[in-house]
């Protein structure tokens, strides 16, 4: 039957940010009057807590809710731990939002069968219907907990409203206590011979379980009232850990799990409710967390892709947590009981394993995974390997990512992220996991890299030559000259040819003498760790720098590898022509400088490009462009940043596409050669040997890995299991099927912004045939380094991170790849700012983290 709606109250409190987001989730209208306890205690005239939250997008949401009442107080006999006083049935109810008047109805109907009451709350025209009920008119176990109802007055001859509700989730079960008759009943929306059947199978492998029995009505089932609380009460933990009383019983929970795992199966086994291998909890996931999609779309891609195809199997709990453990402290040690094998069934053992590491993590109480798997060997269970136990674990922690979402838990949107970056920490890294011993195995071996310690040399912060403070801006890998040093003057705006004086005559302190350079090269021996500067302006291997510099007074120098190559500006002084820049490379060398940028041309026209004005063995010149480096962040409220990243992106894809129908470059007589013996050219595919594809990456990949052994020993834990997954995600992507021209280097410093005018693009000279996702990746990883150097806000982040997700799915990239590149550009980043002073800490830092933010990567140059 139907009874008028309570008066609502004057207004409504606003609801939450987290609350909004759930109703934007819903898309249905009103949604906001049921996710909050101001707004649903508002609707329902009286104070109620939302407990439980189903939401069908479009739909339906569904909200289970208690009201709280004074002075309920925890029982005095007996151990001092156990749930507080359990809520009366009166005290339990449900509210809907229902798009389908017909559902409506049915609701409506069934109530009335029963003769229990609906609330039909007043709505706009063509509004979603709204509904509210107590348990005895549930959607659709009201019925039988109307059965229930009955056979406790039967049995106790009380009313039965003093049942108390141990559990509720609205329109799928409930638990109640009938304290009269001392049992628990199960009250589930289907029939439960399912539940029954395996109880019994359970408890005839000696398994300890309650034994469950029929009720005569299909959907209920009955046991007796059990132990005093289970593992997961808070009363059983400190604050130094679990108590002795909880590890005893995780150790007979996983001595329990054990020997379930090592049962028999029958010939017709029931299989483990275990879901989807990858949860679909990560689409709602994806939906309440927006700005960490693509993060959750790695993390889906690693589960698919790590999780066994032939695990082992056994007869499984299903869903595996402290929570499911009851417990009794009576006698010598702790007796316990598993619950809630509704999941119960056969399935992959790593499954129950990871189920309980992953509620032992979110719980933060390691000692009850360690104490678990303890028990669960000492009883002749046989651990996973570390990785496949890390994935069961992420699975875990996956499918039960919007669980604080959906039991309205306080910050749920923090929690969220807790959980994600979890999965994606324990993912990556096994060694988080709570087990025996603190660790589950060493870490990876990494292909192409050492097992045993390599010498090591620390790169100086600072240095103090010939008088003045040098600051060490970058270094390499040592050539067989020792490492290269880039070093740049403490007070760079007083290192010109003029010396400013202060007024008491004295020179200033640190800079460097009338002449000096700002910039200039050094070697670190990595044997004695003394270094030794190059002459200002001149490198012995580059003998082009001295003479450019010599040739034009106003020159000035932007960056030096020694031994390497050298950048030189021209043009710095008044009168002086525009200006240019001079590469400067190993004699002999600058042909090749050339040949990529005729490589590189299908970028030229897309993008601005510098024109070559000359070039001579060792030297090539180039004019320069107008603009400014999107490394410094434009203006976000206008538009300007958006805009000029839409350009740079936009200007790379028609490279791309240009690249493919346009084939190789010309070549210097201007005609253009076959790359094969059967294919041409301008089919714009070159032979696979030239395509930088994931296992090229993998080689780079290996060799920085080793080169930053030698100066940063400190942070090779972090680094190695950092490029360890990296190579494997590699390995898991195929060869590309579309290759391109690509720029192999492409990031922020690259790419010039000038309003009205094309992007410009800088130092082509890296640019291959390869995997367009190579590019967008490398883009991508810059964003995650920017912001962690705070040299971009999260917001400017944010945005281009959107906008590259956008050209990737507009370039028909899989995130797989995309997410695979990432890595393996983070990874290479952690080696590569190994050898930077400035920025060594930050990479340990990046390395340690990399597998709780893995869709974000950087730069190898």
């Amino acid at each position: 039957m139907t009874a008028p709606a309570p008066a609502p109250a004057p207004a409504l409190v606003p609801v939450s940010d987290g609350a909004a987001l759930l109703a934007e989730h819903s898309a249905l209208p009103g949604a906001d009057r049921l996710l909050t306890v101001e707004a649903l205690s508002a609707l329902l005239g009286e104070q109620r807590r939302p407990c439980r939250a189903r939401i069908k997008p479009g739909a339906s949401v569904l909200v289970g809710h208690l009201r709280e009442r004074a002075g309920e107080a925890r029982p005095t006999d007996g151990p001092t731990f156990g749930p507080t006083q359990a809520p009366l049935l009166a005290d339990a109810g449900w509210t809907l939002l229902v798009a389908s008047r017909d559902k409506c109805e049915g609701v409506l109907r069934r109530a009335a069968r029963s003769g229990a009451t609906v609330h039909e709350h007043p709505v706009p025209e063509s509004a979603p219907a709204l509904l509210s009920g107590g348990l005895e008119a549930d959607p659709r176990i009201g019925r039988a907990v109307h059965r229930a109802l009955r056979r406790a007055r039967r049995t106790s001859g009380a009313d039965g409203q003093d049942l108390r509700v141990l559990s509720y989730n609205p329109s799928r079960h409930a638990v109640l206590e009938d304290p009269a008759a001392a049992q628990v009943l199960r009250i589930a929306g289907s029939p439960l011979d399912r539940l029954l059947r395996l109880s019994q199978q359970w408890r005839a492998l000696g398994v300890p379980t309650l034994a469950l029995h029929p009720t005569g009505d299909p959907r209920t089932l009955r046991s007796a009232r059990w132990g005093r609380g289970d593992l997961a009460d808070p009363a059983l933990h400190g604050a130094d850990g679990p108590s002795p009383l909880a590890l005893a019983a995780a150790r007979a929970a996983g001595a329990a799990i054990a020997r379930l795992h090592a049962a028999e199966v029958a010939a017709e086994p029931l299989a483990a409710r275990l879901g989807a291998s990858v949860p679909a909890s990560l689409e709602v996931l994806r939906a309440l967390l927006p700005q960490r999609a693509a993060q959750i779309d790695h993390l889906a891609v690693g589960l698919h892709e790590r999780l066994p195809s032939r695990p082992r199997r056994a007869l499984l709990h299903g869903d595996l947590s402290p929570d499911q453990v009851l417990v009794d402290p009576r006698g010598a040690e702790p007796r316990i009981r598993l619950i809630d094998l509704d999941r119960s069934g056969t399935g992959p053992l790593g499954a129950d394993l990871g189920s309980w590491l992953a509620a032992c993590l979110v719980d933060e109480r390691p000692g009850l995974g360690e104490s678990f798997l303890t028990g669960y060997v000492a009883e002749g269970g046989r651990l996973p390997r570390p990785e496949e136990l890390a994935v069961w674990t992420a699975r875990a922690l996956a499918a039960a990512s919007v669980d604080p979402a959906r039991r309205f838990a306080p910050h749920w949107g923090a929690e969220l992220e807790r959980r994600l970056d979890l999965a994606a920490a324990v993912l990556a890294d096994p060694a988080l996991l709570p087990v025996p011993g603190g660790g589950v195995g060493p870490a990876p071996v990494v292909p192409g890299g050492g097992v045993g310690p390599a010498p090591s040399v620390r790169v100086p912060a600072h240095l103090d030559l010939d008088g003045a403070r040098w600051r060490v801006a970058r270094a390499w890998p040592d050539d067989g000259r020792g490492l290269p040093l880039e070093l740049r003057a403490e007070h760079p705006a007083r290192a010109e040819a003029v010396q400013e004086t202060p007024a008491h005559g004295t020179p200033l302190a640190g800079a460097p003498a009338p002449g000096t350079p700002a910039l200039r090269g050094a070697r670190l021996d990595a044997d004695s760790g003394e270094v030794t500067a190059l002459p200002p302006h001149e490198d012995p291997r580059l003998p082009g720098l001295a003479r450019t510099l010599a040739a034009s007074p106003d020159a000035e120098i932007v960056s030096l590898r020694p031994g390497k190559r050298a950048v030189v500006r021209l043009g710095t002084g008044p009168g002086t022509l525009p200006a240019r820049f001079v590469k400067i490379v190993r004699p002999g060398r600058a042909a090749r400088l050339l040949a990529a940028v005729r490589r590189a041309h299908c970028f030229e026209g897309p993008f601005r490009t510098p024109a070559v004005l000359g070039a001579d063995e060792d030297t090539v010149t180039f004019a320069a462009l107008a603009g400014t480096t999107l490394h410094t962040p434009l203006p976000l409220e206008d538009g300007t940043w958006r805009r000029a990243w839409q350009g740079v992106l936009v200007a790379w894809q028609a490279a791309i596409d240009r690249s493919r129908t346009d084939g190789t470059p010309p070549d210097a007589d201007g005609t253009r050669a076959a790359t094969d013996g059967t294919r041409a050219a301008t089919d714009g595919t070159p032979p696979a040997a030239e395509v930088h594809g994931p296992h090229a990456e993998r080689g780079v990949l290996a060799q920085w890995l080793e080169r930053a052994r030698a100066v940063d020993p400190e942070g090779a834990g972090p680094r190695e299991r950092a490029v360890g997954e990296a190579l494997r995600g590699l390995d898991r992507i195929p060869d590309p099927e579309r290759p391109a021209l690509i720029h192999r280097d492409l990031h922020d410093k690259q790419v010039l912004h000038l309003a009205g005018e094309r992007p410009a693009l800088l130092d082509v000279d890296t640019a291959t045939w390869g995997d367009p996702a190579l590019d967008l990746a490398n883009l991508r990883a810059h964003t995650r380094w920017r912001e962690l150097q705070g040299r971009w806000s999260p917001a400017h982040a944010a945005e281009v991170r959107a906008l590259i997700d956008d050209a990737a799915r507009i370039a028909d990239i899989p995130p797989a790849t995309l997410a695979a590149y990432e890595a393996g550009t983070l990874a290479r980043l952690t080696c590569v700012y190994a050898f930077r002073p400035e920025w060594c800490r930050l990479a340990r830092t990046l390395a340690t983290t990399l597998s709780s933010a893995p869709d974000e990567r950087t730069v190898t140059s």
